[in-house]
């Protein structure tokens, strides 16, 4: 049986959040309606983030 990868979507999507981000920043729109829209969604996600699961080595 093979090792199944899951694809990555949500980082696809979070990167694509950041330069959306730093596309309003670099138009000088920091602090409209969808700099803020876009900073909270970022947020909610970094809060929702789980660590990953750690290696666990055998014990001896």
């Amino acid at each position: 049986m093979g090792i199944v990868i899951p694809f990555p979507r949500k980082q696809v999507m979070d990167d694509e959040l950041a330069i959306q981000l730093w596309e309003l920043v670099m138009a000088g729109e920091i602090g409209s309606a969808e700099y803020r829209r876009l900073d909270a969604e970022i947020n909610r996600r970094r809060g929702n983030m789980r660590p990953a699961p750690g290696y666990a080595a055998p014990a001896r």
